[in-house]
């Protein structure tokens, strides 16, 4: 008879628990920053909750977590509970940046990736009332200040530092770099007149440019972006630097199943939703969705190519 109840008990435990389960997400759901709020990554990660809201049934909470060029986000993500409930941006290099220089509390295997959202170029920046105009007035000006033109970045292993030192070394120049925690801060000091440039993301900068309060002199992209023909490339002035910043989307590895599945599907109709791709637009968040086999591949691609980095010019 014992054995009896046992088995219904358990029987009876399985259907409720698989009944709950049917049900997620149940609760509100929290995605991790790990920048300050308005910043690229922060405008894209609120875009999309608002936007996740409708096909997920469900608030979603958006939290900053910054500090450290996104390591404190990071290993808060890589840390968190693994119910579904939490979920965090990955941001390239950065994310990569901490992990070969063995600075990160987790590994690439700690993350399950969900969808990459934004692949925004590298390009630098000053102030509109500079008197650089152009790359080759830039490095005149850097080899003239012997090491003293400063420059903001996000700090060691983001894509800014990383642009910056490849461009350092091909154009034969030594910069002061200045770092921050986030392209807010970086922004803050360049206006400010606390640096004499930044090397910043096209999304980051947009509204400052078309404002007249900063100035761009060159992306770091292969060839000229369609939207910003007028705009010189890195490549084109002779030096082989090509940078770019992905922000995607990713939870703890462990998560059941069920809601791993659940917010792949829910992002993939985000990002091919007609409504989010013209707000994306107005914000001039640079959409690249890549589903997750395939931004699992490019992030793994990256850590190589961030290694390599890292083992010629270690920070």
């Amino acid at each position: 008879m014992r054995k009896v109840l046992l088995l219904l008990f358990v029987l009876v435990f399985a259907l409720s628990a698989g009944v709950a389960w049917a049900a997620y997400p149940s609760k509100p759901i929290t995605i991790i920053v790990a920048f300050k709020a308005g910043g690229g990554t922060d405008t894209m990660a609120r875009l999309v909750a608002k936007f996740a809201e409708k096909y997920l049934g469900q608030p979603i909470v958006v939290v900053n977590k910054p500090g450290a060029g996104g390591q404190i986000g990071f290993e808060a993500l890589a840390r968190a509970r693994k119910d579904g409930y939490t979920i965090g941006c990955l941001n390239t290099p950065h994310l990569l940046g901490h992990i070969v220089s063995g600075r990160a509390h987790y590994k690439l295997s700690d993350f399950w990736p969900i969808a990459n959202g934004v692949t925004d170029p590298g390009v630098l920046v000053v102030r509109s009332d500079s008197p650089v105009k152009t790359l080759e007035d830039f490095i005149a000006l850097a080899k003239k200040k012997k090491g003293e033109l400063s420059v903001a970045t996000t700090g060691p292993g983001g894509d800014d530092f990383i642009a910056m030192m490849l461009f350092s070394e091909a154009a034969g120049i030594k910069l002061k770099e200045v770092p921050c925690s986030g392209s807010s801060e970086q922004k803050a000091v360049l206006m400010g007149g606390h640096v004499d440039a930044a090397f910043m993301n096209v999304s980051q900068v947009w509204s400052q440019v078309q404002a007249g309060k900063l100035r761009w002199i060159a992306v770091m992209t292969k060839k000229r972006l369609p939207y910003l023909p007028d705009l010189p490339t890195f490549w084109e002035k002779g030096y082989k630097v090509i940078s770019d910043s992905s922000r995607g989307f990713a939870a703890p590895a462990g998560i059941p199943k069920e809601a791993y599945k659940k917010l792949v599907d829910v992002f993939y109709k985000v990002f091919h939703d007609k409504e989010f791709i013209a707000a994306a637009k107005k914000s001039r968040l640079l959409l690249n969705y890549m589903g997750p086999e395939q931004y699992k591949k490019y992030l793994e691609e990256q850590l190589k190519a961030v290694k390599k980095v890292y083992d010629k010019h270690p920070w």
